[in-house]
This record gives C-alpha cells, structure tokens and sequence, in this order.
C-alpha cells in the first residue's frame, strides 16, 4: 500500500511538473544551461584548488623534503602500494595536485623536490608515484606551462637540479637558458 501511495505521489509529482508554465527545453538550452551552471562553478572549483594546494604547501614545510622522501620510500616498499599510471583513474587530479604544489613553491620563490610532489600525491590521493611515471607527471604538467618551464623547480634533492630528461625537453620547447634563468623565469611567471 504505501508503495502505491509512493508512485502515485511520484506521479504527481511529474504530472505537475509537465503541467507547469515552463516549456520543455530543447537540446541546445540544455547545453547552453549546462555551461553556465558549469562557468558558476568554475571560480569555486579554482578556489577549492588553492585552498587544497596551501593546505598540502603547510602539511609539508611542517615535515620537509627529507622526511616526504621517507614516507614515500617506506609507500613504495609496501606490499599493499597502489601505484599511479597514466591510465589511472586519478591521473589528471595527480597532474592537477603536482602543479598546484609547484607552483605554490614558485610563488615562495623556491625549489621543490621530486619526493615533496610525490608526498603530495600520496598524501592526498593514495598512490605511490614510481619513477618512469614520475617523468610523464613532469611532461604532463610542463604541457599546461602557459610559457613557464615549471618543471624547472622541481629538483631532485642531491643534485637541486631537474632531471635531465626535463632539460633536455625544455630544451626541445626552445627553454635553452642556463637552469638559473629558467628558475627565475619560473618565479617571476608564478610569482
């Protein structure tokens, strides 16, 4: 019985709304209403990404690069480690997240090591990031450098440079400057 009472009050519920003032939306105003509900969350969505970035930027000046590293290798030695690939599920928001954390670092005009942006990922997606795909990361996040070799900041901790796959490629995009210059381009495109 109240499952009747439950359908019928669904179909009251529709048949009024078929019976309201307002005519059915074609196609095109569905997408056009789509888009301007997506361009109002839009601005939340960019605010909800800084706000995730300062938060991850303060988790790690609270613990440094070195002990980042040593969660990431106690990660990557776990039988249970979930590792990050290009295909997964969680790619674009590692790409995202990377970024985000780079370019917080850029705008402190500093440097960030490759186990602090793994640290990240971890940290917030649950994903151990291992080195061959570490590289793709870094190709993934040069791509969206609107003219900045971000990529240049992120140094691997003994050396405090970039991988030489990373120079070489900056390289290739026309970034042949000494690593100095290609740092400060950084900070002052970021900063």
């Amino acid at each position: 019985m109240s499952s009747e009472r439950m359908i019928d009050g669904t179909a009251n519920d529709l048949g009024s709304a078929a019976m309201s003032d307002t005519p059915p939306m074609n196609r095109e105003e569905r997408i056009a209403r789509a888009r301007e509900m997506a361009a109002k969350k839009a601005p939340a969505d960019a605010t909800t990404a800084q706000q995730q970035a300062s938060r991850i930027a303060q988790r790690l000046a609270g613990i440094g690069a070195s002990q980042a590293q040593r969660h990431v290798t106690a990660a990557e030695q776990s039988d249970a480690a979930r590792y990050l690939e290009p295909t997964s599920p969680e790619w674009q928001r590692a790409v995202q997240l990377a970024r985000s954390v780079a370019i917080t670092r850029a705008k402190r005009r500093d440097t960030i090591t490759h186990g602090e942006v793994k640290w990240a990922i971890l940290d917030e997606l649950r994903v151990v990031v291992a080195a061959p795909v570490f590289e793709e990361l870094l190709a993934a996040i040069g791509e969206e450098t609107d003219g900045a070799p971000l990529g240049a900041i992120i140094v691997h901790p003994d050396t405090g440079k970039p991988t030489d796959d990373f120079l070489l490629a900056a390289m290739e995009l026309g970034f042949d400057a000494p690593l100095p210059a290609l740092q400060r381009q950084v900070y002052e495109h970021f900063g």
